[in-house]
C-alpha cells in the first residue's frame, strides 16, 4: 500500500472516529436530558399534587363558611320577621326555601316547638314535624331563651348544615342548606381530575398517586404499571429522593410528595414512553452518520489531494534510492526538490551529496577489489601450490611412517599373526612393533602417541626406537616400560606422552609376560569356548608423564589356538555421523566365536564392523590392530637372511591400509 493511501485511510479513519464519538456523546448526554427532564416532571406534578390538595381543601372550607354566615344572616331576616301571623309565615318560609334552594326553615318558640316551616301553612303539631335528633338540644334551649344571638347547629348524617338565630322575646329561626351544593366543585377540584389534565403532556402514559402507607389513591392513564410502581413508591418513602426506572418500552419516574413541613405523606409514579426517547437517539445516529458521511467524503477528497503533495517528494526519494541501487543514478534529477526550503528539500540536498560521495566511493572501492582480486588470485594460486607440496609430503610422511614399522612378524612356528592400520587424514602417532628378543622369546608392542600431527610422528618413531632399544637387553617388561619411560621424559620438550602396552610370548611354553602403561588392555579370544576376556590390568600410566614411574608386570598362559587381539582406541573411539562410539562392547561383540577363523579373517571381521559403524562419518583417529595366535610350542625354524620386498607383504601377515584406497600398500 502506497503512503497517499495509507494517510487518506488514516485521515478517514480520524475524522470517522471523531463524528461517531461526538454523536455517541451527544446521544448521551440527550438522553440523560431526558431523564433528567423526567424527574424533574415528577416532582413538579408531586408539587401540583399536593399544593392543589391543599388549596382544594381550603376553598371548601371556605366555602362552607361562606354558606353558613348566608344561612346565618338569611335566619336573622327572618327572626325579624316573625311578628306575623303564623299562618302568613309559613308561607312566607317557604317562599324563602323555594327561592333559595334551602331544604327547610323552621321558627321555634321558646320550648323548641316548631311554630312555622317552610313546609307551607299546614299546622306543625298536627303534622307531628319536629326538629332533627343530630341538633343539639343545649344549643337549642341557649338561643330560643336569648342567651345566644346565633349559632351553627351542626351538620346531620345526610350533609345538611344547620344555623339558628334568636328571636326577640323568646324563640329562634332555625335555617338548613345541604353541603351537597359543594359537591361540584369538590368533583371539579378532586385529584383524578387534576391528574388527568396532567395526562399525555410531554408523552406522559400514567400517573399514579400513593399516600404514606403505600396504598393507591388516585391513578389515572391506561398504561398502569402495579408492582413496578409500588417498589419505586415504597424507595421514595424510605429515603425522600426522587427515582427512575427504565426500561426497554418505557421510563419510570417517582418523586416524594412532601408537606409544608418537608415529610413525605404520599409519593407519585408517572409512567412515560420510551418513544421520544428512542426517537431522539435515532435523530442522533441519523445525524451522526450523516455527517460522517458528508466530512468523510470532503476528508477524503481534502486528504487524496494533500497526500499528493506530500508523497511526490517522497516518490521523488523513492525514485531516486531504486536509481541509486542501480547505479544509474543523476544528482541533477532531484534540483527540483533541492530547493524546496522544507525537510524534504533539505533530504533531497542531503541525499545528492551522499549519492555523489558513495558513487565515487564505489568506483574507488571496484578499482580496490579488482587489485585485491588479482592479488588473490595470484596468492591462491601460490596457496593450492603450497597445498599440494604440503599433501605430497604428507603423503611421503605417511608412507615413511609406515615403513618404518615392521613389515612381517618374525617367522616362527609356534605363533600366526598380522596387523594392520588405517591411518586417519591427519598424521597420528599409533604405532604397533614384535620382535625376537632371543630364539623363544617374541616381544609385542602397541602404542599411541597423544595429540595428532607431525609432533606426533616425530615422537612415534623416538617412542618405537626408545622402546626397541630397551627390549634388546632386559627379559622383564616392567622394566622395559619403565626404562622407556626415563629416556622418553629425558627428551620430551612438547610433553607429549604415549600409552604402551608390552608384551613378551614364551613361545615354548605360551606364557605371556606384560606391562602396561596406560593403554587398552588386549583381549584374549579362547579357542576352547570362543569366549572373549581382556587382560588383567597392571595400573602402569602412559610413557613419558612422570620419570622415575615403576610399572608392575602381570603373565598369562595361552593354550594352543588361543589369540591375542591388541588395539588402540581409534577403533573402541571411532563414531558415527551421531557422534556415538563403537566402544569395546561392540568390538567384544565382533570378536565374539571368531576362534574358528583365521587371523586375516579375525582382523577383517573387526575391520569391517568399524566401517559398517562409523558409515559416512569422517575417520578422526588411526584404527590399528595386531593379531596373535599362538600355535603350540615349536621349535623355530632358521630365520631369513633379509626382509621381505614389498611384493612379499602380502604373505608376510602385515598390512598397512590408506584411507581412501582399495588397494593394500606393503
Amino acid at each position: 500500500m502506497t503512503l497517499s493511501r495509507r494517510l487518506i485511510l488514516m485521515v478517514a479513519a480520524c475524522i470517522t472516529l471523531a463524528v461517531i464519538t461526538l454523536s455517541l456523546v451527544f446521544a448521551w448526554l440527550g438522553r440523560t436530558a431526558l431523564v433528567e427532564q423526567a424527574q424533574s416532571q415528577a416532582q413538579a406534578v408531586a408539587r401540583i399534587v399536593a399544593e392543589s390538595a391543599r388549596l382544594t381543601e381550603i376553598s371548601l372550607d371556605e366555602m362552607q363558611q361562606v354558606v353558613s354566615n348566608d344561612l346565618t344572616n338569611l335566619a336573622f331576616v327572618l327572626s325579624r320577621i316573625s311578628d306575623t301571623q303564623n299562618q302568613a309565615q309559613g308561607t312566607l318560609l317557604a317562599e324563602v326555601a323555594a327561592r333559595g334552594n334551602l331544604p327547610v326553615l323552621w321558627i321555634v318558640d321558646r320550648d323548641l316547638n316548631i311554630i312555622a316551616s317552610s313546609i307551607g301553612d299546614y299546622e306543625p303539631l298536627v303534622s307531628g314535624e319536629s326538629l332533627p335528633e343530630e341538633l343539639s338540644r343545649p344549643a337549642l334551649e341557649a338561643l330560643a331563651q336569648g342567651s345566644r344571638f346565633s349559632l351553627p347547629l351542626g351538620g346531620s348524617a345526610d350533609g345538611t348544615e344547620y344555623v339558628g338565630v334568636r328571636i326577640e322575646g323568646g324563640g329562634a329561626v332555625i335555617a338548613s342548606q345541604s353541603l351537597n351544593v359543594l359537591e361540584p366543585v369538590r368533583a371539579a377540584n378532586s385529584l383524578p381530575v387534576l391528574l388527568g389534565a396532567l395526562l399525555n403532556q410531554d408523552e406522559m402514559q400514567a400517573i399514579m398517586v400513593f399516600d404514606d402507607q403505600q396504598n393507591l389513591m388516585a391513578s389515572v392513564g391506561d398504561d398502569i404499571v402495579g408492582a413496578p410502581a409500588e417498589r419505586l413508591a415504597m424507595a421514595v418513602l424510605n429515603t425522600t429522593a426522587a427515582r427512575l426506572d427504565v426500561s426497554t418500552d418505557r421510563i419510570m419516574v417517582a418523586a416524594p410528595i412532601l408537606d409544608t413541613a418537608g415529610i413525605a405523606i404520599g409519593a407519585t409514579v408517572i409512567s412515560q414512553s420510551r418513544k421520544r426517547l428512542n426517537q431522539m437517539l435515532f435523530d442522533y445516529l441519523v445525524y451522526g452518520f450523516g455527517t460522517v458521511a458528508l466530512v468523510l467524503g470532503a476528508g477524503i477528497g481534502a486528504a487524496g489531494v494533500f497526500a499528493d503533495r506530500i508523497t511526490r517528494p517522497v516518490a521523488e526519494m523513492t525514485r531516486a534510492a531504486r536509481e541509486m541501487d542501480g547505479r544509474k543514478f543523476h544528482p541533477s534529477s532531484l534540483d527540483d526538490l533541492a530547493r524546496q526550503s522544507d525537510e524534504l528539500g533539505i533530504l533531497a540536498r542531503v541525499f545528492q551529496d551522499m549519492a555523489v560521495e558513495v558513487q565515487a566511493r564505489e568506483e574507488h572501492l571496484e578499482a580496490q577489489v579488482k587489485a585485491r582480486t588479482a592479488e588473490l588470485q595470484q596468492k591462491n594460486l601460490l596457496l593450492e601450490e603450497s597445498q599440494r607440496r604440503v599433501e605430497a609430503e604428507l603423503d611421503a610422511a605417511r608412507l615413511l611412517q609406515a615403513a618404518i614399522l615392521p613389515q612381517a612378524l618374525p617367522d616362527h612356528p609356534a605363533y600366526s599373526g598380522k596387523a594392520t592400520m588405517v591411518p586417519a587424514r591427519e598424521l597420528g602417532g599409533d604405532f604397533y612393533d614384535f620382535f625376537m628378543i632371543n630364539e623363544r622369546d617374541l616381544g609385542i608392542v602397541i602404542a599411541d602417541v597423544s595429540g595428532k600431527g607431525v609432533p606426533a610422528a616425530f615422537f612415534m618413531a623416538i617412542s618405537r626406537t626408545v622402546l626397541q632399544s630397551s627390549a634388546r637387553g632386559l627379559k622383564s617388561a616392567g622394566t622395559c616400560l619403565a626404562q622407556a619411560n626415563d629416556a622418553l621424559c629425558a627428551q620430551n620438550p612438547m610433553d607429549l606422552f604415549v600409552t604402551t602396552f608390552y608384551g613378551i610370548l614364551n613361545t615354548e611354553t605360551g606364557e605371556l609376560t606384560y606391562a602396561n602403561g596406560g593403554h587398552n588392555p588386549p583381549m584374549v579370544i579362547r579357542r576352547g569356548d570362543g569366549s572373549v576376556a581382556d587382560l588383567p590390568r597392571t595400573g602402569g600410566i602412559a610413557l613419558g608423564v612422570i620419570e622415575g614411574a615403576k610399572y608392575a608386570e602381570a603373565s598369562i598362559r595361552l593354550s594352543e589356538g588361543d589369540t591375542l587381539f591388541l588395539y588402540t582406541d581409534g577403533i573402541s573411539e571411532a563414531m558415527d555421523s551421531a557422534g556415538k562410539e563403537f566402544t569395546d562392547d561392540r568390538l567384544r561383540q565382533a570378536l565374539q566365536h571368531s576362534h574358528h577363523n583365521s587371523v586375516d579373517l579375525v582382523l577383517d571381521g573387526v575391520t569391517e564392523a568399524v566401517e559398517a559403524f562409523v558409515g559416512q562419518a569422517e575417520q578422526s583417529d588411526d584404527i590399528t590392530c595386531l593379531v596373535v595366535r599362538y600355535n603350540g610350542g615349536r621349535k623355530a625354524r632358521p630365520s631369513r637372511q633379509s626382509k621381505p620386498r614389498n611384493s612379499e607383504l602380502a604373505e608376510s601377515g602385515v598390512a598397512v591400509v590408506r584411507r581412501g584406497e582399495n588397494a593394500e600398500k606393503a
